[in-house]
């Protein structure tokens, strides 16, 4: 799941601005999400296996901001705080008074984040892009991985006009993650202190890092090591 929600969340904050229209699905997908710099809102996201059974439910709230920033909170059933920048991820369990901080690696970069590269020849030999558009002003997108050893074997992204209203990410044992994004706001003014990771000063930290890494997150008092 913490792979998903940074999968998806990345293929907006890394995405670079393409110039001309939108003649294939490819394109036309590459255009929708250029006009996003900020979005922020609330959200629920589930899980249901390959029988339609509902597994697990989640709900928060989230911030993201190009480049490479995003917050990610989950208030229902458990408290989990996700803070991301293009280097490095930390993700805080209160419940459990520790917090993982991980490198953007490999993993991460090989699941849709790619998307938003900006690299229309990258994303097209990565996926077949497919488009529905309805008589709502609604289009639907369709990602579907040509390699074989993909995490994952669709991808579905749902625009309502401008706005990002679903995605979906379908795997290969018949489960589907789904997240619906509510009370959506684009392009609003975010300070970039709202990604930063402020930790409670007992909390246990837990770093998955190289030995040379980027700025580590603060707690309220400044650490130590």
């Amino acid at each position: 799941m913490r792979v998903f929600v940074l999968a998806l969340f990345s293929i907006i904050l890394f995405f670079n601005s393409l110039q001309g229209s939108a003649a294939t699905p490819l394109e036309s997908l590459v255009k929708k999400l250029q006009g996003i710099e900020t979005i922020e809102g609330s959200f629920v996201q589930y899980m249901v296996d390959q029988k339609g059974t509902r597994l697990q439910e989640t709900k928060g709230n989230f911030k993201a901001r190009r480049p490479g920033l995003f917050y990610w909170a989950t208030r229902e059933p458990l408290e989990q705080y996700i803070y991301a920048n293009e280097d490095q991820v930390t993700i805080y369990d209160p419940d459990l008074e520790q917090a993982t901080v991980q490198r953007v690696d490999k993993q991460i970069q090989a699941t849709p984040a790619i998307l938003f590269s900006g690299d229309t020849a990258a994303i097209g030999r990565e996926f077949t892009v497919e488009q529905r558009d309805y008589e709502t002003h609604a289009v639907q997108y369709l990602l579907t991985p040509k390699a074989e050893d993909s995490l994952f074997e669709r991808l579905l992204i749902r625009f309502e006009g401008a706005q990002l209203v679903e995605m979906r990410l379908s795997d290969s044992l018949g489960q589907e993650s789904t997240v619906h994004f509510i009370e959506t706001q684009m392009n609003n003014p975010i300070p970039l202190e709202m990604f930063d990771a402020e930790l409670p000063e007992d909390t246990d930290i837990i770093r998955d890092l190289p030995v040379v890494k980027p700025s580590a997150p603060r707690t309220r008092a400044a650490l130590s090591g």
